[in-house]
């Protein structure tokens, strides 16, 4: 065997396979290139087709809900519920209107409209269509509710505006509910009584439909039969019919107010001072307010003008009546002595203060409650620097106000 041969032959096939073999370089960065491009190609694709998705669906989001819309209207019910209103707030959400239709109360139209959907007051509207599109559902959800046919489950589904407030007609008794009477029981003697007839005008701004007022006046034959009726201790006062009980806002809050008798009528009881209170025979709220003052104090705090808008602002007490004492004139060296006053100007209240209990509870603070009831203001730092005369030192206290035009350099 020619073993040169042999070896010469495996030589040259090893040779062969390393050709084959041979892969260079720039053969294997074009590889990578292609897959990398091919790759790219790939996500870019699926990342486009993920942005083309979401802008179909954000434009599917921005654009208006198609929509139908049916009002049921009362013509006959003049202080009821102004639908039209309402109406016009859905329009202003972003929905397109493609057909409008209005019914009328008791048409066979508007009844079949009523009993399809559980509709129980009107006025009021349906709307069909696109009503579970997400740029309106908020509106939906705040306002009504979305209904399905109550006797054929193959009607697709309608948003039905709830929020009715009286007046309206109750569909099951064919009523209209929220007409509100007022009755006002006067006291034409109390002229500085709180007329309740603000209280009412202040119920018709909230949107209470008090479609009837009566004014009776306390002590007449109709006025002893109402107190008489109701139980009624404080006057003047007011009345309101068992229709306002549909009134979330005043029924949450009545308490507050008076009582709910039991046929429903709300009567107002818990009254702000001055009133009259028939069992104790008088008006009841209304205090004697006098000034001490020193004349001859030119920069002392003008006590008329600082201390009774504290009384009347801040715990609302009325006055039968106001006069000054000077410290100087006998009475005021009476009144001076009898409480040993010894700063001034001061005031002093009548008893009678003594029913505005949020005043009762500070007064402490600020004076005395004498042994014959009246009250006297003595502490004189509660007004915040106003300048006062010491009478044991015989001294002005506090700052005196800086005369316009002496100020300045020398």
């Amino acid at each position: 065997m020619n073993w040169k041969s042999v070896l010469s032959d495996v030589g040259s096939g090893v040779r062969s396979k390393k050709e084959d073999l041979n892969i260079t370089w720039p053969k294997i960065i074009l590889s990578i290139g292609f897959l990398a491009a091919v790759i790219g190609a790939l996500v870019s694709t699926e990342t486009l087709a993920t942005i083309n998705k979401n802008i179909a669906k954000a434009e599917e989001e921005a654009r208006p809900a198609e929509v139908a819309i049916v009002k049921i209207i009362t013509p006959d019910c003049r202080y009821c519920f102004n639908v039209d209103l309402a109406v016009n707030d859905f329009k202003k959400q972003n929905v397109k209107v493609v057909e409008e239709k209005t019914l009328i109360y008791g048409s066979p139209e508007a009844e079949a409209s009523i009993r399809q959907f559980s509709i129980q007051r009107i006025p009021t509207y349906i709307v069909s269509g696109e009503i579970t599109k997400s740029n309106i559902e908020s509106f939906v959800k705040s306002t009504g509710e979305v209904r399905g046919a109550a006797e054929d489950t193959s009607t697709s589904n309608a948003f039905v505006f709830t929020k009715v407030t009286p007046v309206y007609i109750d569909t099951e008794s064919n009523q209209e509910m929220g007409k509100v009477t007022a009755t006002i029981l006067s006291d034409p003697s109390c002229t500085q009584c709180l007329d309740p007839k603000l209280t009412i005008e202040g119920f018709k701004k909230s949107g209470i439909k008090i479609v009837d007022e009566k004014e009776i006046v306390w002590n007449s034959s109709e006025g002893r039969k109402i107190i008489d009726q109701f139980k009624i201790t404080k006057l003047p006062t007011f009345i309101l019919s068992p229709e306002i009980d549909i009134y979330d806002n005043v029924r949450s809050n009545w308490a507050n107010i008076g009582t709910i008798e039991q046929d429903k009528t709300y009567v107002a009881r818990n009254l702000f001072f001055p009133y009259r209170d028939i069992e104790k025979g008088g008006i009841l709220g209304l205090v004697d307010l006098v000034y001490l003052v020193d004349s001859s104090c030119g920069d002392c705090y003008k006590v008329d003008t600082v201390q009774k808008p504290i009384l009347e602002q801040g715990y609302g007490v009325r006055f039968r009546s106001e006069r000054t004492v000077d410290v100087l004139s006998e009475e005021g060296q009476r009144l001076t002595n009898r409480y040993k006053i010894t700063k001034l100007p001061t005031i002093l209240l009548s008893p009678d203060v003594a029913q505005y209990t949020n005043l009762q509870k500070i007064w402490n603070g600020v004076g005395t409650i004498e042994q014959d009831g009246w009250y006297v203001f003595r502490e004189m730092q509660q007004l915040g620097g106003a300048v006062y005369k010491d009478l044991a030192t015989n001294q002005t206290v506090g700052k005196t106000p800086a005369v316009s035009g002496t100020g300045g350099a020398q």
